[in-house]
C-alpha cells in the first residue's frame, strides 16, 4: 500500500530529503563552472606571472626562450588544475615528466640554477591564487573552500611532479657536462675502465662523436627538442608537418646512437662541444 503518494514523493524530493544524486550533480556543475572561469583567467595569470618574474629579476626572463619555456610550463600546470576541477581527478603526467626532464637539461646548458625553477613555481602560485579565488567566488559559500583546496592541491601536485623531473634532467646533464669537461675526473676514468670492450662499442662511440653529420634541419629540430618542445610544437614552429619532424628525429637518433630524446640532447651537446 502506497502511504506517501506521488505528490508527497515529489514534495520530499523538492524539500531535499533525497538529495544524494542532485547534490552530486550540482557540485560537479559548480566545479566545472569554476574550471571554466580559471581557464578564462589564464592570460591574466600569465601576465601576472611574467611581471612577478621580472620583479624578482629572475634569470628566466633575461632571454625569450627561457620565458617561453616557463610560459608553456605554467599553462600546462594550469590545465592540470582545470582538469582536476572538471573531472575530479588529476590527469596523467607521464609525458609532462619526460619533457620537463628535457627542460631541466636545457637549463643546465644555459647555466640557469635549479633555484630559479623553484622560485618560478612560487611566483606562479602567487599569480594563480587571485584567479582561483575569483573562480570560486560564484559558488555557494560552503563550496568555495572546497574548490580552493582542490585547486591548491592540484597546483602543488602538478608543480611538484615537474620540479622533480626538471631536477633529474638538470643533475644528469650537469654531471655529464662536468665529466666531459674533465677527462681525468674519477667518474670519467671509472666509466672508461668499467665499460666492456666489445666489437660493437667502437662503432657506437664513433657515431656519438659525429654530430657534424647532422644536417642543419636536424640540428634545428634537436635544438627544439632541447627546449622541451613536443613534435607538434616543433612542426608548428618550423612550418613543417609532424611526420617530417618524426623522420628527422629518427635520423638524429640513428646518427647519435641515442635511445631517447634526453639521450639525443645530451649526446648532441657533447658532440657540439668537441667540435
Amino acid at each position: 500500500m502506497d502511504l506517501v503518494g506521488p505528490r508527497s514523493r515529489n514534495r520530499i524530493a523538492i524539500d531535499g530529503l533525497e538529495p544524494s544524486v542532485d547534490r552530486g550533480s550540482v557540485e560537479g556543475e559548480t566545479h566545472r563552472r569554476a574550471a571554466q572561469a580559471l581557464r578564462s583567467a589564464i592570460p591574466d595569470v600569465l601576465d601576472a606571472y611574467q611581471a612577478g618574474l621580472l620583479h624578482v629579476e629572475s634569470a628566466l626572463t633575461e632571454q625569450p626562450e627561457p620565458w617561453q619555456s616557463c610560459r608553456r610550463q605554467a599553462v600546462a600546470i594550469l590545465e592540470d588544475c582545470i582538469a582536476t576541477l572538471e573531472n575530479g581527478c588529476p590527469p596523467d603526467t607521464t609525458a609532462a615528466q619526460e619533457y620537463t626532464r628535457l627542460l631541466g637539461a636545457n637549463r643546465a646548458f644555459q647555466r640557469v640554477s635549479v633555484a630559479e625553477s623553484v622560485r618560478a613555481a612560487e611566483v606562479l602560485w602567487s599569480a594563480v591564487q587571485p584567479a582561483v579565488h575569483a573562480a570560486a567566488a560564484s559558488a555557494a559559500p560552503h563550496q568555495r573552500a572546497v574548490i580552493q583546496q582542490k585547486a591548491s592541491a592540484a597546483f602543488r601536485a602538478a608543480a611538484s611532479v615537474r620540479l622533480y623531473a626538471g631536477c633529474q634532467g638538470y643533475d644528469e646533464t650537469r654531471d655529464r657536462i662536468l665529466t666531459s669537461a674533465d677527462p681525468h675526473s674519477p667518474s670519467h676514468s671509472h666509466s672508461r675502465e668499467t665499460q666492456p670492450r666489445t666489437a660493437a662499442a667502437p662503432a657506437r662511440e664513433e657515431r656519438n662523436d659525429s654530430s657534424e653529420e647532422l644536417t642543419a634541419r636536424e640540428r634545428q629540430i634537436l635544438d627544439a627538442v632541447a627546449c622541451a618542445l613536443t613534435n607538434r610544437q616543433i612542426a608548428r614552429k618550423l612550418g613543417i608537418s609532424e611526420g617530417t619532424v618524426k623522420r628527422h628525429l629518427y635520423n638524429v637518433f640513428n646518427k647519435l646512437g641515442a635511445t631517447s630524446r634526453m639521450d639525443a640532447v645530451l649526446k648532441g651537446a657533447q658532440g657540439a662541444r668537441r667540435n
